[in-house]
């Protein structure tokens, strides 16, 4: 079987910021529990503070097709809308995994306001 990657990387205006990481933030818990979710995070860009990524893995493509079809996907929708330039959207198909456990990716936002519940 294999694992589906969803990435989505935006460039927000200092203006919209505080609003597309509320918007995105919000959808991190409910996103993570839907069923053939793996792992949903919110990442911060280290060299380019204004860019995002919204980063989802899924069990299956029919998992990640039900949520691209979801109501509560249009909040991602909405943040993309505030990019200041053309997001990048990427759908990966990971067939094989090979190497040592996950590196720890630290989410923009501090665990305590994001975590609901185990990834």
């Amino acid at each position: 079987m294999a694992l589906v990657v969803s990435t989505l990387r935006i460039v927000v205006a200092p203006r919209s910021r505080a609003v597309v990481v509320r918007t995105l933030a919000a959808q991190l818990g409910p996103t993570r529990v839907q069923p053939g979710c793996l792992r949903c995070d919110l990442l911060q860009d280290l060299e380019q503070p204004a860019a995002l990524t919204w980063r989802e893995e899924w069990a299956t493509q029919a998992a990640l097709d039900r949520r691209l079809r979801a109501e509560d996907y249009r909040a991602v929708l909405a943040a993309i809308d505030l990019s200041c330039e053309p997001p990048g959207i990427r759908f990966d198909t990971v067939t094989r995994c090979d190497g040592g456990p996950r590196a720890a990716v630290p989410s923009i936002i501090p665990p305590e306001e994001t975590r609901h519940g185990p990834r």
